[in-house]
This record gives structure tokens, sequence and C-alpha cells, in this order.
């Protein structure tokens, strides 16, 4: 399986909720910058957090590679990492669309088996993971992906 671990792009501080913050023009160039090296692999399920910014990010993924996008709860900023694995295919290739610091929590404990120790991730950056099975501590980062400018 390959899970594609994505952090949303930048988005707007304007907003009158963190749930509600956009995407700027500049957080829709990178994750479009990001899906373009991505393009390779091919995605089965592309799903998202409930906030704006996740949902728009994961609405251009999913209109790249011309699936639905769907949402999942635990993918928030202070969602369970553990849960959110409890919730994926263990198949396949999945792109995940969430923030920090659940994209980072979520890498460690795939990659080390630590939930609440991983990466720092930018705004548009992806990792792509490779495991043979979808547990903690399986995972290897196979590709890092930053928007290019």
């Amino acid at each position: 399986m390959k899970l594609i671990i994505m952090r949303h792009g930048q988005a707007s501080w304007s907003a009158a909720s963190d749930r509600e913050r956009s995407l700027t023009e500049q957080g829709v160039r990178e994750v479009t910058d990001t899906l373009s090296s991505l393009m390779c692999h091919k995605v089965d399920r592309v799903i998202a957090s409930p906030y704006l910014r996740a949902q728009q990010t994961g609405s251009i993924a999913a209109e790249e590679f011309r699936l639905e996008l769907e949402t999942l709860d635990e993918l928030e900023p202070d969602g369970n990492p553990v849960k959110v694995l409890e919730s994926l295919p263990d198949s396949g290739v999945v792109l995940l669309a969430s923030h920090m610091p659940m994209v980072g929590y979520l890498t460690g404990l795939l990659c080390d088996g630590t939930p609440k120790a991983g990466p720092t991730f930018q705004t548009g950056m992806a990792l792509v993971l490779d495991m043979d099975i979808l547990a903690p501590g399986m995972g290897r980062v196979i590709e890092r992906i930053t928007p290019s400018f």
C-alpha cells in the first residue's frame, strides 16, 4: 500500500474560525505544484479533514485524479492518528489532505511507531509512504515533495 500524506496549501488568517480558513492564491499554487509531481501515482482515494483549507486541497487532488473527495473527521489538526489508521483501507494508493500536527503525528506513527512525534511539513508538502502492512512502524518514506517556489 502507498499512503500520500499531504499538508494543505497556505491558508488565509482572515476567517471567522480556524475551521473556515480558506486557501490563498499561493496555497492553491502550492497544492497544484505538489500534485503535478504526484501524478505518477495512481491514487485510488482522496480523503480530507473537514476544515475548509483541507477540503479545498482535497478537492483539487480529487479533481486531478478524477475521484470523489471523502471526509474523515479524525484528520482534523488534533485528531487521533491511531483512529485515522483504523479508518483507512489496507491496500491501494490513498492521498490524505490534513494539517500540522496531524500529518507529522501520522507519519511518526507509521514510520517510527510513535504517534506524537514526526516531521514538520511545510504548506503544500507531501510524503509518499510505502508499506506492506498498514500498521504502526511499518511505513517508509519513498518520496518527499515540496512546492518548487
